[in-house]
């Protein structure tokens, strides 16, 4: 009895090992599998920004099929509103009368893109097409920024690892819904790998007016969410009369 019950423990022991050495086998192969991460395909972001006459948000949402960090296709949604006031005159029909005009824009658009992946550099290509409602009032008879259009719209986006912690982006957009365009530059500097500050510049404008801006920022890389806070001035390309600006963007991926 007692040989049969060594023999039946060093059976159950082998058999023990065996499905051991399975299981560690399985888990080995499982484990890579695991360990990478599913490329992300959908992505959000919205923000805030405002000045010393203004203040406006948006949102905004697109989807890759191929993945958001592989080169391909790409689709976006965006849609803004904004309020803004400035100060001019209007004719009462015997003179000039100072007036504060007071206006809102609603904006969206639909883009189709693709994303280029030359090396340490991406650029994302789109275009597509754009609705803008400006409503001035009173209604200023010297603005031809007023009413609803709708137009084609361009976009740039551009972004470049100088090295493993200095990088570059430049992001430029034109629609021809009242001649907008907007653009910016960033050089950054990674403190941390999820923290980074840098230096930012760019212009903006539409059919009635130029402005440039310039200013710093400071960006936070959390798992697959990103926040933004720059701020700096804004005013004509000499910046005569300069007024500042504050912005908060927040992006995510999915």
């Amino acid at each position: 009895m007692q040989g049969g019950s060594i023999a039946g423990i060093r059976s159950a022991l082998r058999a023990g090992g065996v499905l051991a050495l399975a299981a560690l086998s399985l888990a080995a192969q499982d484990e890579p599998l695991r360990a990478e991460p599913e490329m992300p395909h959908t992505e959000m972001f919205s923000g805030f920004e405002a000045g010393d006459n203004y203040a406006s948000g948006w949102v905004g949402g697109g989807y890759a099929p191929e993945g958001l960090h592989a080169p391909g296709l790409r689709l976006r949604a965006v849609g803004a509103y904004g309020r803004y006031h400035y100060d001019g005159a209007l004719f009462d029909g015997g003179a000039f009368a100072a007036t504060t005009f007071n206006g809102q824009m609603g904006f969206a658009a639909a883009l189709v893109g693709y994303q280029f992946r030359p090396g340490a550099a991406t650029v994302k290509l789109f275009a597509g097409v754009e609705a803008i409602d400006q409503n001035i009032q009173p209604r200023d008879p010297n603005n031809s920024v007023q009413g609803s259009e709708i137009g084609l719209r361009l976009v740039a986006e551009t972004w470049y690892d100088v090295a493993s912690r200095w990088f570059v982006s430049a992001d430029a957009i034109y629609g021809t819904a009242f001649q907008q365009y907007w653009s910016r530059a960033r050089v950054g500097f990674r403190v941390r790998p999820k923290l980074s500050f840098g230096l930012e510049g760019g212009a903006v404008g539409n059919e009635e007016y130029d402005a440039g801006r310039g200013g710093g920022f400071v960006r936070l890389d959390v798992r697959k969410l990103e926040v933004t806070l720059s701020g700096g001035f804004t005013g004509d390309y000499l910046m005569d009369d300069p007024s500042g600006y504050i912005s908060l963007g927040v992006y995510r991926t999915f």
